[in-house]
């Protein structure tokens, strides 16, 4: 399933891409807002696609970790960068730290790049969805443990709307949103933080809130 759904929507983004060069050297720039938004809509319908195939490798027991050793510093500014453009959309502002060594020398860490990074950038936008003219705060740490097992922490904070007791309740199972309320508002599936939730255990670490409204 995964090849027979991607496979054609890769190709209506990919020609949609195609079309708009080819108007814009033909200096016939009236058609490029349809086709960004054939391309717009087919990037969204194949995220919402990638999610959902994740989620069914996850409970069919399919999902795999492929460790590996990967510069930190990398994997946050790539995150920091996919996640820019929907800070930059709500007006926030996006602040980083790092604690004990500053952010630029964070060193290596040991896991999954795609599931970490994946993870980073679902709690990332998360904050930045909700909040508005507000401010976001991504902190890292390196904690040791007494076996001398050594965590990075991710902790993201924002200024948003917050949650009440009873939506934390339901944050961190697929398919569901804080209320319907916020569901009409703000869209989405309900599928971010669900699997984050399932890429945090996979690691043997683990995922959770503290909110207010």
């Amino acid at each position: 399933m995964s090849h027979e759904l991607r496979t054609p929507l890769n190709a209506i983004i990919g020609y949609s891409e195609m079309l708009q060069e080819e108007f814009a050297d033909l200096g016939q720039p009236q058609h490029l807002p349809d086709l960004q938004k054939i391309g717009a809509a087919g990037k969204h319908l194949l995220s919402l696609i990638n999610d959902i195939l994740d989620v069914s490798k996850i409970e069919a027991g399919r999902m795999t970790l492929y460790l590996e050793d990967f510069d930190l510093d990398t994997l946050v500014q790539e995150a920091l960068n996919t996640v820019q453009p929907l800070v930059e959309k709500n007006s926030n502002a996006l602040h980083v730290y790092a604690s004990p060594t500053p952010y630029g020398q964070l060193g290596l860490m040991r896991a999954d790049l795609v599931k970490v990074r994946q993870s980073l950038f679902n709690i990332l936008s998360n904050a930045a969805k909700f909040t508005e003219h507000g401010l976001i705060t991504l902190e890292i740490n390196r904690l040791a443990e007494a076996d001398r097992r050594e965590w990075v922490t991710f902790c993201v904070s924002d200024t948003g709307i917050g949650m009440a007791p009873e939506q934390i309740e339901r944050l961190f199972q697929p398919f569901t949103q804080a209320d319907a309320s916020t569901t009409r508002k703000y869209g989405g599936t309900g599928l971010g933080l669900a699997i984050t939730r399932r890429f945090v255990e996979m690691h043997k670490g683990r995922i959770w809130v503290e909110s207010h409204v």
